[in-house]
């Protein structure tokens, strides 16, 4: 018989915590794996393109994934989806490397596709399981998980370039970091409810006299739940137009966490650690920026943050194309970060406005900007290959400025009701 969870999975505090710690080292292992693209390339002698289809392994996992991720966090529930997401994780990731450094590549691509399958689960669980926290605490609190996550991803770059300068070889670093990811993802489940509902229930009333004071612009926990059982958020506009604005941030992301070091490698001549430490860049300014997206987002709103942001990161991406100069490409990846880094949270938060549809509209979100996340960066690929990847950078400079033409649709609960 399953034991109830213990007295402190039920703080919202404490709840935000442990998914807070969930985010930071799945962010860390993602980005461990990224920070060894470069010498994972060198070691196999790949060219851009095969570079990519080695992706693809991660792209189709994630995908698939994401499409049935509705309905097995539903099935499993969060707490149980994360904790053996993390187990699958601990184990793929790891045998995927050392099947690439034993020239078993195909087995080590099949090895990815089960990372990204469990990874996109994972990532879909977190972020409901962040939304509701977030409710029950009765303070924006998204855009702090998912600088948990960047902050994971810059530990994760500064401990690459290191392990590149010392010569450590990739399945022994990136074996060390996921038996770290996996350590602290068990413990940190734990401060995660069984019942979620239940927990949402226990701090219904702090959250509604939150929202009364304006202290977050959400539907409180108690509000009414919208009893559409038929519904489908693949034909609610919102939800779409959210997708997009995701999409758009969660391109230009995947795109910098992708290819933005190969690019400056091939394109200005830099070395492979000097590549890494400006993605380090990218992520330090998207990680500092989703650290302060409560404050902004209280201040201004999400509708003038996100145009802000798509303006910013559009601005990034054309200085690192343009600028033949290792400093310009340290600023564009700075604004790049900064405009791209509150796309993808506030985005999480306004597909979980509605409580009763939140697990299908998050999914539903969640799909729609993972599969530009994962999928749009092999299509970078594909141009790099043919124009130069710095070129290739161009559509996605016009499709975050295009995302922020729709960033109404994400407009707060409470706003729009007037």
């Amino acid at each position: 018989m399953s034991q109830p969870a213990p007295h402190y999975a039920h703080s919202p505090r404490v709840w935000v915590g442990g998914i807070l710690a969930i985010f930071t080292v799945f962010g860390l292992g993602f980005g461990s794996w990224l920070s060894r693209l470069p010498a994972t390339r060198d070691h196999l002698g790949a060219s851009t393109f095969e570079m990519s289809l080695i992706g693809l392994g991660i792209a189709a996992g994630s995908v698939i994934g994401l499409l049935i991720s509705g309905r097995t966090v539903t099935w499993l529930g969060p707490r149980r989806t994360l904790t053996i997401g993390a187990i699958v994780q601990a184990v793929a990731m790891p045998l995927a490397t050392v099947l690439f450094w034993t020239e078993a590549t195909i087995p080590g691509v099949v090895c990815l596709f089960i990372y990204g399958f469990s990874f996109s689960t994972s990532d879909v669980a977190m972020n409901v399981s962040g939304a509701a926290a977030e409710r029950a605490l009765g303070r924006p609190r998204m855009p702090a998980l998912h600088a948990g996550f960047s902050l994971g991803s810059v530990s994760a770059m500064g401990i690459g370039a290191l392990a590149e300068k010392l010569g450590i070889p990739v399945p022994v670093h990136v074996s060390i970091i996921f038996v770290l990811v996996v350590a602290v993802a068990l413990v940190a489940v734990r401060f995660v409810p069984h019942d979620e509902h239940a927990a949402q229930r226990a701090a219904e009333t702090r959250t509604a006299a939150s929202a009364i004071t304006g202290s977050i612009p959400v539907i409180p926990a108690g509000a009414p739940a919208e009893p559409a059982p038929t519904r489908s958020p693949w034909r609610d506009p919102r939800i779409l137009l959210i997708g997009l604005i995701t999409l758009s941030m969660s391109l230009a992301e995947g795109v910098a966490a992708d290819w933005m070091p190969l690019a400056l490698v091939d394109g200005r001549d830099i070395a492979n650690a000097t590549g890494t430490l400006v993605l380090g860049v990218f992520f330090v300014c998207m990680t500092a920026t989703r650290f302060a997206g409560a404050a902004l987002l209280t201040r201004f709103g999400r509708v003038p943050v996100l145009r802000g942001g798509a303006l910013l990161c559009t601005v990034g991406v054309l200085i690192v194309i343009l600028v033949p100069a290792v400093w310009a490409a340290v600023i564009g990846a700075a604004l790049w970060g900064i405009g791209c880094a509150l796309g993808f949270p506030v985005g999480m938060s306004a597909a979980a406005d509605r409580p009763a549809t939140a697990v299908r509209d998050v999914a539903t979100v969640s799909a729609i900007a993972y599969t530009a996340f994962l999928l749009g960066p092999m299509m970078i690929g594909f141009l790099g290959e043919h124009f130069g990847l710095l070129q290739a950078f161009w559509p996605l400079a016009v499709i975050v400025l295009l995302s922020g033409l729709v960033a109404s649709a994400a407009r707060e609960p409470r706003a729009a009701a007037h």
